[in-house]
Parts: structure tokens; sequence; C-alpha cells
């Protein structure tokens, strides 16, 4: 079986003046400018063998850095949820609905990021901005082990939020300037899966802290996780490449044809103009708003079981310790999801959008068995635990989404930014769902939780319709024209796909699903 191509059709768009393709050189992409001298080359094809040389590359020298950066995001982002039962609720004297808001104000954080996240991914380095927004949240973290009490809990998440809000967005933007998008599943994945390693190593090391005494166990794992973001980070500053333009890694000619494997994707590299038509298209594309409302959705009860899963779990019948110990087990359930739909959706043309309905329909199905099953029964309703947990692998394959049907880089990061607005607000609302009177079972919060996952199913299959809508129109413009028009300059796809359009300009795109 081969794996799918993805790919948009041959581009063929009117280029009839040099004065046009100035204009163009001016407004297009920043590759197109940095690569003038070599246009000629980037319409040559690579050979297949050159085009594995520098995938392979790219490969051993950027994939490694993006999975141990969001390794490192993931702990501390769950360094409050590891610490709920080791002591921080007492120290810090949590009542009520306390710990729900701390939870919670790490999106407020997130979603006032967004905005500004998304312009800065426009106007700067990328590579340099993600790795300086790990270092400003190392201290952070560090800084949390000072707070007393509730207030000081909750500026810190806040904070905490708003510069993490950088790292997702950015290496879902890197991962498109880098890869063609019949390989960005696997990618984009790859990155994610730092998500469930910091799953396993954040049991391990929360089991491993627990046993300390010297000091209060939540700040030592606190204190762990901050020095070491801090000294990685510092390590991502020198070594991330802000585009293929600008790795160090590789040759001048390999930088030309790491921009010449991608030409057929059509969403360009990198531009540092912000194009106001472009944030009003992404406003106003159907697709924008699918997606947007598909992660709300996610993320309505990734809100709710991520930062109370070790209260969820304990309340199962679990001790403190093995609570720890044991949702590795649901982290092993994470990886298999995010292995299954991933190489599915790559090896399976356009079956994007079922993986996704798959993953969420395991996840409702984890939901009911929670709610459902009596409570002596401990392991069947950690067994829904884990099934719930596959949810968690549809994030990559949302950010794929973006980044293989979204053209022009205002347009992408516009669309990045609503997307991670909606990202914020339902893990905003989940948290508080979760009823502390209702603690350890949240009757109401999991009621909830089931109503998203089925409205998560509903919108992954209206997308997919709505793509395919989209494609066959497309086709059949496509074809008027050919009868109409039979000999016309073309521009080839090298060039086109420097020239910074959107998806919407670019009558050759074809969207996948």
């Amino acid at each position: 079986m081969s794996a799918s191509t993805d790919q948009p059709m041959p581009a063929a768009i009117p280029c009839d003046t040099k004065t046009e393709m100035k204009l163009e050189v001016k407004d297009g992409d920043d590759a197109l400018e940095a690569l003038e001298h070599y246009l000629p080359q980037l319409g040559l094809p690579l050979s297949p063998q050159e085009d594995r040389r520098i995938l392979r590359k790219i490969d051993l020298c950027l994939i490694p850095l993006l999975f141990v950066s969001y390794i490192f995001q993931y702990l501390d982002k769950q360094a409050m949820s590891f610490s709920a039962i080791l002591g921080l609720r007492t120290d810090m004297h949590l009542k009520g609905q306390d710990y729900s808001w701390a939870a919670s104000l790490f999106y407020f954080g997130y979603l006032a990021a967004s905005g500004a996240v998304a312009l800065c991914i426009i106007r700067l380095p990328v590579g340099r901005f993600m790795s300086a927004a790990m270092g400003l949240w190392a201290a952070i973290l560090l800084l949390t082990i000072l707070c007393e009490n509730a207030s000081g809990l909750w500026a810190a998440r806040f904070f905490l939020g708003f510069v993490e809000a950088s790292i997702a967005p950015s290496m879902s933007i890197i991962i498109s300037m880098w890869y063609k998008r019949s390989e960005q599943a696997i990618r984009q994945s790859a990155w994610f899966m730092g998500n469930v390693t910091g799953g396993l190593v954040g049991g391990l090391l929360g089991y491993a802290v627990g046993h300390i005494h010297t000091m209060a166990a939540w700040k030592a794992l606190f204190l762990l996780f901050g020095c070491t973001t801090l000294a990685w980070s510092i390590i991502c500053y020198f070594t991330i490449p802000d585009s293929p333009m600008t790795a160090k890694f590789l040759s001048e000619e390999d930088r030309v044809k790491a921009v010449e494997r991608v030409q057929d994707n059509l969403t360009g590299i990198k531009s540092h103009q912000v194009k106001r038509y472009q944030v009003i298209e992404a406003l106003l594309d159907p697709k924008t708003w699918f997606l947007a409302l598909f992660q709300f959705t996610q993320n309505v009860p990734n809100g709710g079981v991520g930062s109370f899963a070790s209260i969820v779990v304990e309340g199962f019948g679990f001790t403190t310790l093995d609570t720890l110990l044991v949702q590795m087990i649901g982290t092993g359930f994470q990886m298999v999801f995010v292995v299954i739909s991933t190489l599915g959706s790559t090896y399976l043309t356009n079956t994007r959008t079922y993986w996704m309905t798959f993953n969420t329909i395991m996840a409702l199905i984890g939901t009911i068995m929670i709610r459902q099953i009596d409570a002596d029964h401990i392991w069947s309703r950690f067994m829904g635990y884990c099934l719930i947990i596959g949810f968690s692998a549809n994030f990559p394959l949302t950010m794929t989404m973006i980044t293989s049907n979204t053209a022009g880089f205002t347009k992408k990061s516009t669309v990045n930014a609503v997307v991670f607005v909606a990202y914020c607000l339902g893990n905003i609302v989940g948290p508080q769902i979760m009823f502390a009177r209702e603690a350890p079972s949240y009757p109401s919060g999991f009621a909830g939780i089931l109503v998203c996952f089925a409205c998560s199913a509903i919108l992954s299959i209206s997308l997919r319709f709505y793509c395919i809508w989209e494609n066959r129109k497309r086709d059949a413009a496509a074809t008027a024209a050919r009868e109409h028009a039979e000999d016309s300059a073309s521009m080839p796809s090298a060039y086109l796909n420097l020239t910074d359009k959107t998806d919407r300009e670019l009558p050759q795109f074809r969207y996948v699903y």
C-alpha cells in the first residue's frame, strides 16, 4: 500500500510580464526573495534519492528538538495536576472551586496571548521566538514555588498559559515549512508524542518525588521541571532553525532543495508581512469555524479530564502513589491511538476526518463507562478513562488539517489563532463543569463531556463533506476553464508556492480530508 500524496493539481496561472514577476517577489514569501537567484533551479524536480536524503536530514535534525520541547511543555503545564495529590492543595489552602479556577486561568492566559502569538509568528523568527518563550515559562514555573495561597497560584497559572501559548502554533507552522502535505500528519504527531512521553515521564517523576521528605514534594516537582526546561530552552535557541533558508544543518544548495521538495504544497514557507485581506478571508472561511468548534468540543473534555485526572483516578479507589503509576497505563493507550490514527491517515488517502471521528467515538464510549459502571468495578471504570484519552490523538490531526488546507502565511497564522482561541475556551469551560461538591466522580462533568464528544463526531464528518464539496466545485471550474482556454502560459508550482497566495486565490488547490 502506498502513502497518500495529498497533493494539489499541477499549477497553471498566467504569468505574462516581468513586472508581474517583480511584484510577486516584493509581496510574496520570504523564501521567494531569499532564493530569487535560484528560481530556475527551483523549477527542476528532485530525484527520489535526493528527496529522501534531504528528508532524512530534516527529520534527524528537527523532529527530536520539537519532540523534547513538547515533553517539557506537557510536564510544565501538568505540574499542577501531578502536584494536586502531593500536597499543593493543602499547602496553598485551596477550597471549593479554587483548584478549578487555577486550571482555567492557565487557559485564560493562553487565550489572552493567542492574537499576539499569531502576530509574533509572522513578524519574528519562529524558532527563536518559541525558544525564548520556553525560557520565560521555565522561570514562571520556578517562581510558582513561592506562592502561598490561591491568588498567587492563579497569577502564576495565568502567566504560564500566556507564555506557553506560543509552542503548539509555532511547531505546527514549522512543520508546514519543511514537509510535504502527505508527510505532515506523521511529523505533527511526532512532536505531539512528546505529550505522550511526558505523561509517562511525569508519572514516574511524580512517583519518585512523592517520596521526598526534605521539602514539600510539590515544590520539588516544580523545581525539577523548571530547571530542566530552562536549560533546554537555551539549547533550542541556538539549534531550532527559523526556516529552511536559515538552517545551519543544511548547505546552501540543500536549503534550496528543502524549499523545492515542498513546492507542490502551495501553502508557502514564511512571510513576515501581515496581510489584512488574508485575516478577513480566514475569518470568513467555513473550514476555520468547523475546526474551531471541533477544537472547542474536544477541549471541554480536555480541561475537565486533563486537569482532574489524578483526582478522578484516585477516586476510582487507587492509593495516592498508585494513582501516579496507573495513569501511565492511560498514557500507553494514548500512544496507541496516536500511532494508529497517524499511520492510518497517512497510508489511507483522505481518511483524516474518519480517524478524528473514530477517536472521538472511542472517547465517548469511555465516558459512558465511567458514568454508568458501578463504583465497585475499579478497573472497568479505569478502562473507560483509558478510552477517553483517545480523543487527544485528534490534536495533531487538527494541526495537520490547518497546515495542509490553508495557504497564505497570514491566513494560516490567523486560522491557527482562531482554533487556539477555541482550544482555550474549551479548556476554560472544562474545569468549571467539574463541581467540587461532586468529587471524585463528577457525574455532571462527565455528562457534559459526553455531549461534547457527540458534537465533535458530527463536526468532523461535516468538515469532511464540506471539503469534498469544495474540491468537486473546483474540479468543475477547472474543467470549464480548460474547455474555454486551451493555450495559456503557466507559472511553475515552485514559484507559485512562494507567492504567499491563499487557498481561495489558487484554483489549483485541493483540500485533504
